[in-house]
């Protein structure tokens, strides 16, 4: 008998249904009533979330049920978060749960995940954005309840670590609906008068519903655009909020944020003795090398003997003198025989000494130009002529042939 198709074995169309549904749903947010449900010893907790129409088989593992705000129970409304799989022993699909909440408080996760996925792709999260916390701030502002645990925390912590700061608290609501204007409403203020070196804003513990106000989109932009540096304290440990994502410095808690905030008088105490220490070291050993340089030099001859080096240095200016004096008069002789080749050539050169030799200059009158030619002059022209004791006054007669 043959076949043109491919006869797939129970594993193997298993297989596929299993890539095809965890690819198509790798997360989904369900709302369903709770039925069925058991802890096992393992930790692992199984259920099935049904409506009135179809059930879904689903189980949370112990790595993420350990966090559960609430007691699971049969007939609980619930929104559970995961991603569809298939188990493949029996063939059937199920959702693996990796968050749960009670229904109501479910949707507000949804808003949580909503806002957070937003704001983290403008950028509200990244760490260019997060500005250094003084390490040793003057004055700590405050935003928080002034009835709260979280401002009893943080006066215990700053008043035993470091009670030279200065507290400055803006008392405000903490949960409710007016809660997040007033927050935001205080951080503006401060960002006003920049009064505070750095501002703590938070709260203590609280479910999901009470911690609210800081998960909401105005409080997040209004610490993302505070040019003064904020911690976030919001809940205990384990909670996150949206605030504690966009400040400059998330703290588990109200007293772990001010303990930032106030560096240990002890410790400070022990660096400044730290740093004492290191520099009477550096300056005692500095003081050794010079006292042993000292010593290196007065043993040498110079100092034994100082008036040995004052007879070098007068012998060294002495024969100083001498070769200044002697480079002197070289320059004066040189000058002298220069001047006097130069008078030398000037009496050569001298028309007098030429006349007393005998020969005399013809000139024009009144001119007094030399006659270098004999056509110079026309027949009765007047002209002079210089001797060497005297000049006569003279006329051309006729022309003569000119040699």
């Amino acid at each position: 008998m043959n076949r043109d198709y491919h006869i797939l074995s129970v594993s193997e169309l298993t297989f596929q249904i299993k890539e095809l549904m965890e690819g198509s749903f790798p997360s989904v947010w369900i709302e369903g009533e709770m039925s069925n449900f058991l802890h096992h010893r393992s930790g692992h907790m199984y259920f099935t979330l049904k409506d009135d129409r179809s059930e879904l088989r689903s189980v949370m593992f112990r790595g993420n049920n350990q966090f559960l705000r609430f007691k699971p129970e049969n007939g609980m409304k619930i929104v559970a978060q995961g991603k569809i799989s298939v188990y493949e022993q029996r063939g059937q699909y199920q959702l693996m749960v990796q968050q749960m909440e009670q229904a109501g408080i479910g949707t507000l996760y949804l808003a949580f995940e909503a806002l957070k996925k937003q704001l983290s792709e403008e950028g509200l999260f990244d760490l260019e954005w997060k500005k250094e916390i003084p390490p040793f701030p003057k004055t700590v502002g405050i935003i928080t309840s002034s009835s709260g645990a979280a401002i009893q925390d943080i006066i215990k912590v700053l008043g035993r670590r470091a009670p030279h700061v200065q507290l400055i608290l803006r008392p405000t609501l903490v949960q409710g609906a007016e809660a997040a204007e007033e927050i935001v409403q205080a951080i503006e203020e401060f960002q006003s008068f920049q009064n505070v070196d750095v501002l703590i804003v938070g709260r203590g513990g609280g479910s999901l519903e009470d911690l609210w106000p800081f998960n909401e989109e105005k409080v997040a932009r209004s610490i993302h655009e505070c040019t003064i540096p904020i911690i976030s304290a919001v809940g205990h440990e384990t909670d996150i909020s949206i605030s504690d994502l966009v400040a400059d410095v998330r703290a588990p808690t109200p007293s772990v944020a001010a303990e930032l905030v106030s560096p240990s008088r002890e410790n400070l105490i022990g660096d400044l003795e730290q740093i004492f220490f290191d520099l009477n070291r550096a300056l005692g050993k500095q003081l050794q090398q010079r006292w042993q340089h000292l010593d290196h030099l007065t043993d040498r001859a110079v100092f034994q003997q100082p008036g040995r080096k004052v007879v070098r240095k007068r012998d060294r200016l002495e024969t100083a003198i001498h070769q200044l004096v002697q480079s002197a008069q070289y320059r004066v002789k040189m000058s002298q025989s220069q001047l006097e080749g130069a008078q030398e050539i000037l009496t050569v050169l001298n028309p007098q000494n030429v006349l007393e030799r005998g020969y005399s200059i013809a000139m024009t009158v009144p001119e007094r130009e030399i006659i270098r030619s004999a056509h110079a002059l026309g027949a009765g022209d007047p002209f002079q002529v210089q001797t060497a004791r005297g000049k006569f006054s003279a006329v051309k007669t006729n022309d003569m042939e000119e040699k």
